[in-house]
């Protein structure tokens, strides 16, 4: 009997080998030269940020029910490079008030890797009144409580760090905020109308915000703040003029024009060593601007427009091609070679982020929004 069995192991394993074949040819992941996802994490991610330790903070969905109204207060949650997740928020506690909605947005690091910013879009909601019946009218005749963009600071343990004089510690109307290299300085981007932004200065423990740049407004803007400054293309809301690309110091709150940029029309990035500056000059055209010779012509890399981030040498970007805010596929586009290869076999994600050190990359899947790291070469 146990002949028989070793023979027909030896003549199914021909088939098993087949069946494998077709798994991996319909399920690229588990073979690609990226492998395994080293990090895995099951939740419904609603956004993250890896760290310059590699840890990654990120924002789970939860939804709660408060009598007969229904909330989004987002967990918060650390992960270590080994995997090793740790709950630093419970959503429910986080506020007093028990019926204000929030939903994260973004997340920020300091440079010292000990705090956080969180950007968050809230609104108070109102417990229903009356009978069922009244409570359907006055939902069909109401328009939805309006969202207000909000940060809200914390440290890494989960601590929240106060604001003075802010009610529930909120900085509302601010966004795209990121520490300075002291940790103890906020810096911040508000609304001007239609595109154009402007940045303020704050220090929590004092309370008062102040404007930074009067006068001079952004259509985008890429933070440096481990060397206190930020780079920016800024175009006039008076004047006619090009746009020009410029360097701000963030602490001296001086401004330094680089070059004018004859066309921009999305995404901004700055490379981690800070000499080169990219950006859509239109929707099929990437241009580079080497910013330690801005008189040199520019490089323009014919690509589709989307979302884009720098590799740690400076010669490649990780590209999200399309609408931002809906999924995609990852390609590291060579800026000086034309070389164009599929990260993660053509397989489409929400988001991505890679690491500080160029080592890893953090992706969130569409759907669930489940939160997977896999390593790059």
């Amino acid at each position: 009997m146990s002949e028989s069995r070793d023979v027909m192991r030896c003549r199914t394993a021909p088939g098993l080998l087949l069946i494998l074949l077709a798994l991996t040819l319909y399920f690229p992941q588990l073979s690609g030269a990226q492998g395994k996802a080293l990090v895995r994490i099951d939740e419904d991610v609603q956004a993250f940020a890896i760290g310059p330790d590699n840890r990654i903070v990120y924002a789970v969905q939860h939804m709660r029910r408060v009598k007969k109204v229904r909330l989004e207060r987002d967990d918060f949650w650390i992960s270590s490079p080994d995997g090793k997740q740790r709950k630093i928020i419970d959503g429910e506690k986080m506020f007093a008030d028990p019926l204000l909605n929030y939903q994260v947005q973004s997340l920020a690091w300091s440079p010292d890797g000990h705090r956080i910013a969180v950007m968050m879009q809230t609104a108070e909601m109102v417990q229903p009144k009356g009978t069922r019946d009244q409570q359907i009218d006055e939902e069909e005749t109401q328009a939805p409580p309006r969202g207000l963009v909000a940060v809200y600071l914390m440290d890494d343990e989960g601590h929240q760090i106060p604001i003075q004089g802010m009610k529930d510690g909120l900085l509302n109307d601010g966004y795209n905020a990121a520490w300075l290299a002291d940790g103890k300085t906020l810096v911040y981007v508000t609304k001007t109308g239609g595109d154009f932004n402007e940045l303020n200065t704050l220090i929590p423990s004092q309370g008062k915000s102040k404007p930074l740049f009067q006068g001079h407004t952004f259509a985008a803007l890429a933070w440096d703040t481990k060397n206190n400054q930020a780079f920016a293309i800024e175009e006039s809301t008076r004047v006619l003029t090009s746009p020009m690309l410029v360097r701000l110091d963030l602490v001296g709150e001086s401004r330094n024009a680089i070059v004018p940029v004859d066309q921009y029309v999305g995404d901004f990035a700055i490379s981690p060593s800070g000499k080169k500056a990219g950006y859509f000059r239109d929707g099929d055209t990437l241009e580079v601007r080497d910013l330690l010779n801005p008189s040199a012509k520019p490089v323009q890399v014919k690509v589709a427009i989307g979302t884009f981030q720098w590799d740690h040498d400076d010669r490649r970007i990780l590209l999200k091609r399309g609408d931002p805010l809906k999924s995609g596929t990852l390609t590291w586009v060579g800026v000086y070679d034309g070389q164009f290869e599929p990260l993660l076999h053509d397989l489409e994600f929400h988001d991505f982020a890679l690491a500080p050190s160029g080592g890893s990359v953090a992706v969130t899947e569409p759907g669930k929004r489940s939160l997977l790291v896999y390593g790059v070469h």
